[in-house]
């Protein structure tokens, strides 16, 4: 597995936060009108689904 990159890695952490992916995108700096696509392709992404769920294991 690869690492994330800075801005996926940051995703991740957005997305922890309230596990919606569009405004994760948003904060993480993707425009309005292109994260309502970003976010959810992001959470297609076979690494960033391990981070996520690593987190989420980590913290419970």
């Amino acid at each position: 597995m690869s690492e994330l990159t800075p801005k996926q890695a940051r995703f991740v952490r957005e997305y922890l936060i309230n596990l919606n992916a569009t405004q994760a995108a948003i904060r993480t700096g993707y425009s309005k009108k292109g994260a309502a696509t970003a976010g959810p392709r992001l959470l297609e992404n076979p690494e960033i689904i391990g981070a996520i769920d690593a987190a989420k294991i980590g913290t419970m």
